[in-house]
């Protein structure tokens, strides 16, 4: 993807304001949804530059399909919800990251290392499961 034009954060900014005024919440409650501070949550409202991971802790907090701050970015008109079809492409449902990513963990274990007894192989997956919490890639539990 090229770097967004001016105008292209400030459409989406729209959608972003728009979305959560209908969600029926104040600035402040979408930031935290979203596990965002007030501050780079209000860069997105207001257009400003932001990272990748801010659009998809902001994806995750509105119900946005996954990848929908890029594809307003890119010119789609509305930010699709998880599971919507626009453009004929279907955008993905919402995922339990924190389930979808100890799954994962314990597919590797059990692929490299098949006779790892399950206590240790629950205590890996918490443990990769919060370093990737901490890291900014998972957001904070019970978000």
């Amino acid at each position: 993807m090229t770097t967004p034009s001016h105008a292209d954060r400030l459409r989406l900014a729209k959608l972003v304001i728009h979305r959560r005024r209908e969600l029926g919440w104040h600035k402040v409650d979408a930031a935290k949804a979203a596990g965002l501070t007030h501050t780079t949550y209000m860069r997105a409202e207001t257009g400003q530059p932001v990272r990748d991971v801010t659009y998809a802790a902001i994806e995750k907090a509105f119900a946005w399909a996954p990848g929908a701050c890029h594809a307003v970015l890119d010119g789609l008109e509305e930010a699709p919800l998880a599971g919507d079809i626009s453009g004929g492409a279907r955008f993905a449902p919402a995922i339990n990251i924190d389930e979808t990513a100890r799954k994962a963990v314990q597919d590797v274990v059990i692929a490299v290392t098949p006779e790892m007894p399950a206590g240790k192989m629950a205590e890996l997956e918490k443990g990769i499961v919060e370093m990737l919490r901490q890291r900014g890639v998972i957001p904070p539990e019970g978000e």
